[in-house]
C-alpha cells in the first residue's frame, strides 16, 4: 500500500475543501427552485457508483447495467433532495477541519451556521474523481447518509423480492410525489 506524501496529502485536503465549498454553493444557489434542478448540477460532484453499490448491497450484483444506471439516477435525485433539506439558503458554511482518510480520501468537517446562530455539523467524505473531488458520503450529526439509505433500502428490497428495478420504481414514485 502506497503512503501519500505530505504534499499530496495537503493537496488532497485543499482539493476536498474546495469541492465541499462548491457543492455547498451550488445547493444554496438552487434553494429557490425544486431539488430536481439541483440533481443534474450535482451529479459531477458525487461518486454515484460507490454510493449506489453500497446502498443497493446484494441487489447491485444481480442487477443489469440498465437497472444500475436507473438506480444511480434516482439515488442522485434522493441525494439532491437530502442536500436541499439539510442546507438552507441562509446557512453559512464553516470549515472546522479536514483530515485524510487513507491515502486518497478526505473527510471535511463542517458546520452549517443558521441565521439564529445555531450550528449543525456535516462531515463530507470526499474522494478524488476526474480533476476534482466527489462526495461519497455525508454524515449529519453522526448519521451517515449511505448507511441510513442502505439500512432503509435493505428492508424495502427484501419486501420487493430483492429487485433493484422495483426499488428504483418505488423511489421514483416517492420523488415524483415530492416535486
Amino acid at each position: 500500500m502506497a503512503v501519500a506524501s505530505p504534499a499530496a496529502t495537503a493537496a488532497n485536503v485543499k482539493g476536498a475543501i474546495g469541492a465541499v465549498e462548491k457543492i455547498h454553493a451550488l445547493t444554496v444557489a438552487s434553494a429557490s427552485g425544486p431539488a430536481s434542478k439541483l440533481a443534474p448540477v450535482l451529479e459531477r460532484h458525487l461518486d454515484l457508483g460507490e454510493i449506489a453499490r453500497k446502498v443497493a448491497g446484494k441487489a447491485w450484483d444481480s442487477a443489469s447495467e440498465s437497472e444500475r444506471r436507473d438506480f444511480r439516477l434516482v439515488l442522485r435525485d434522493v441525494m439532491a433532495i437530502e442536500l436541499d433539506r439539510r442546507i438552507r439558503p441562509d446557512d453559512r458554511l464553516r470549515i472546522n477541519d479536514a483530515k485524510p482518510l487513507g491515502s486518497r480520501d478526505v473527510v471535511v468537517l463542517t458546520s452549517q451556521i443558521r441565521r439564529d446562530g445555531s450550528a449543525r455539523r456535516l462531515d463530507w467524505k470526499m474522494r478524488p474523481c476526474g480533476g476534482s473531488f466527489c462526495l461519497f458520503d455525508l454524515v449529519g450529526n453522526g448519521a451517515s447518509f449511505t448507511v441510513a439509505r442502505r439500512d432503509d433500502y435493505a428492508a424495502r428490497l427484501n419486501a420487493l423480492g430483492g429487485s433493484l428495478a422495483a426499488l428504483t420504481r418505488s423511489l421514483r414514485a416517492e420523488r415524483d410525489g415530492q416535486n
